[in-house]
């Protein structure tokens, strides 16, 4: 996604409205964990400042997720804010600490919007994203989707589960070894 904002740069307060639609590229650092089934919808203004244009935008889409409780893929709308300045070179040091607004580069008068919207999609996906309120998740025993179905692991709540056990056993085994198990004389 990419603005033409040529016609405003050299007019220092001059800003134009955008409305653009695309897809969003979330596979940046080799996980596929998220995906987006539809296009997103990302409008806003772009402002010359000068020294280049300051980009404020509102994205709307639909991505998709797994659910951390069950872990069925569901799809989960939404919409954030973000911002931007474009520049020439935004390495240049005039930028580095001036504000919380990030600093990308400006391409022969256009303003490629992608970055800044991954950013801001990548900060407004919940960490523990969960498909409904109420996710009843797997069952600890037998991994049944309780939304799902009725398991048959209901009687066996407080006891441990074969992966409880092995961990028990071997903490008892590295407390023998090491000598914590018994009780010291003060």
């Amino acid at each position: 996604m990419k603005i033409d904002v040529s016609e405003i740069i050299e007019q220092p307060g001059a800003s134009i409205p955008f409305f653009e639609t695309g897809s969003i590229e979330l596979d940046a650092d080799g996980k596929n964990d998220i995906s987006a089934p539809d296009p997103f919808t990302v409008k806003g203004v772009a402002t010359s400042t000068g020294e280049g244009v300051y980009v404020q935008a509102n994205v709307t889409g639909t991505v998709r997720l797994a659910c951390s409780r069950c872990l069925a893929d569901f799809d989960m709308p939404i919409e954030f804010d973000c911002e931007g300045r474009f520049v020439d070179d935004p390495d240049a040091r005039e930028y580095e600490d001036e504000d919380d607004v990030e600093t990308y580069a400006l391409f022969d008068g256009y303003c490629i919007l992608d970055d800044m919207v991954q950013g801001g999609l990548i900060l407004s996906i919940p960490m523990k994203p969960l498909c409904e309120e109420r996710c009843k998740g797997l069952c600890p025993a037998c991994g049944a989707n309780l939304n799902e179905t009725q398991c048959q692991c209901a009687g066996l709540e407080g006891q441990a589960t074969l992966f409880g056990r092995k961990l028990l056993e071997a903490l008892g085994e590295r407390g023998k070894e090491d000598g914590s198990s018994k009780e010291k004389d003060v």
